[in-house]
C-alpha cells in the first residue's frame, strides 16, 4: 500500500526534493505566527530543497525558499502521502 501511506513524519526526515504536506506543528506561540506568516501552515505542500549542517533544512513553499533550523523541522510535522514525493 504504498501508494495510500498516510504517515506523519516530520520536514527533518524528508529527503532532499521529497514533497509532503505540512501538518500542525510542534510549536507555540511567537514561533508558530512567524511559520505561517512566512508561509508555513497545515495544509501546505512542502518540497525540501536542501540540507544543512547538523540537521538544518531549507524548504520551499510557493516559490519561496525558507531556511530552518535542525529544531524547528523536527517540530514541522507533515503528512507525506505517496512513496515518490508526490502529494
Amino acid at each position: 500500500m504504498r501508494g495510500q501511506n498516510t504517515e506523519v513524519r516530520s520536514v527533518r526526515d524528508l529527503r532532499v526534493g521529497e514533497s509532503a504536506v505540512l501538518a500542525e506543528p510542534d510549536v507555540e506561540g511567537p514561533q508558530r505566527t512567524r511559520l505561517a506568516e512566512m508561509g508555513l501552515r497545515p495544509g501546505e505542500t512542502v518540497t525540501v530543497a536542501q540540507r544543512g549542517v547538523g540537521g538544518a533544512r531549507v524548504v520551499s513553499v510557493h516559490g519561496s525558499r525558507i531556511a530552518v533550523d535542525a529544531r524547528t523541522a523536527g517540530r514541522l510535522r507533515v503528512v507525506h502521502t505517496d512513496a515518490g514525493g508526490a502529494v
